[in-house]
């Protein structure tokens, strides 16, 4: 028996399929502080705000992601809204890197990134784009939100 897909609501204005956005992040409570990469779906679904699965690693400069799927929440408490999975780096240094960022084995997107004192994104593939990159959280909210 084939899986049922979840019901989805809208999707965003992006013809990306997922936005990730790269941001800053301090915890002062736990004296941390790093680089977060929130990744979400460009669609909303209906009942639940599914977790976006994505598998993540650092080799040198290059830092992997691996969207694999998703994965039914741990909340009972139904409310629309897009997937979503928060991966932290704290041990990331000032410098350039390259995201490689893979969509269920199917497809690799390759990004070159800034993480020096503005966070920014220096390159991006012209074709074949299933994922856009931001820093600046206004462009990663539905509009609604």
């Amino acid at each position: 028996m084939a899986k049922k897909k979840p019901p989805k609501l809208r999707k965003s204005e992006s013809e990306a399929e997922f936005k990730l956005l790269i941001e800053r992040f301090t915890d002062e409570l736990r004296k941390r502080s790093g680089v977060v990469f929130l990744f979400r779906t460009s669609e909303q679904f209906q009942n639940f705000v599914y977790e976006l699965v994505v598998e993540s690693k650092r080799i040198e400069q290059k830092i992997f992601f691996n969207i694999t799927g998703l994965r039914t929440p741990m909340s009972d408490f139904p409310r629309p809204g897009p997937a979503v999975c928060r991966c932290e780096f704290e041990d990331l240094k000032q410098g350039e890197y390259t995201l490689l960022i893979d969509r269920r084995g199917k497809q690799v997107n390759q990004f070159r990134i800034s993480l020096k004192k503005n966070l920014k994104v220096l390159s991006a593939p012209r074709q074949g784009r299933f994922i856009e990159v931001l820093t600046d959280r206004s462009e990663w909210a539905f509009q609604g939100d």
